[in-house]
């Protein structure tokens, strides 16, 4: 067996433990805070769901930039919202506490919250516009458009926003027409100087 076999076998051990523990201190937590028996299971489902749905868009990388910026957003804050609300369930629980009124309302405005937040991830997903389209290479992004943004000034932030390229991209681009002698520097008409 690989390294890289035993790698996932664990991360699959792993991840089932954590999901069945997780599912059942949200479960608890949604029937602490006066969910029905019936329904308090669908608490962890609407976390996890809307969890891995960001996950998928984050780490998928076919879709544009505002698309993966709002799934990164939503992954993380429904990670973070699954660890502390397991933290609260197990809290209450080991005190024999019943939540104040504010956890309820909190808890019970989980659902519409998430199922919003995913439809806007849907929306963004099916969008797709100019600025969030990635350029494949810098070969591909025309030499004069490049050159007539550096001639004007256009600093780090601009030229990402103008080129749909990272930031980091960006000052690359900006570091290698400053470096470069002016032999080879572009001007503003795309040509080289000489």
């Amino acid at each position: 067996m690989t390294t890289r076999a035993m790698l996932y076998g664990l991360l699959a051990v792993v991840a089932g433990a954590a999901a069945v523990l997780s599912f059942a201190a949200l479960r608890d937590l949604a029937l602490v805070c006066g969910f029905s028996p019936q329904l308090a299971w669908l608490l962890p489902v609407v976390v996890d769901a809307g969890a891995a749905a960001g996950s998928l868009v984050w780490l998928g990388g076919r879709t544009g930039r505002s698309a993966r910026t709002f799934a990164r957003s939503l992954a993380l804050a429904l990670l973070t919202l699954s660890v502390a609300a397991n933290a609260l369930g197990h809290g209450l629980a080991a005190f024999a506490l019943a939540p104040a009124w504010w956890v309820v309302v909190i808890v019970s405005a989980v659902a519409p919250a998430v199922l919003g937040a995913v439809v806007h991830l849907a929306v963004l997903v099916g969008r797709v516009d100019d600025m969030d389209v990635p350029e494949p290479n810098d070969s591909a992004r025309p030499a004069e458009r490049v050159g007539d943004l550096i001639a004007a000034g256009a600093g780090r932030r601009r030229l990402a926003r103008e080129l749909g390229i990272s930031e980091y991209e960006a000052r690359q681009l900006l570091d290698r027409t400053r470096t470069e002698p002016p032999a080879l520097a572009v001007n503003g008409s795309g040509r080289t100087s000489s």
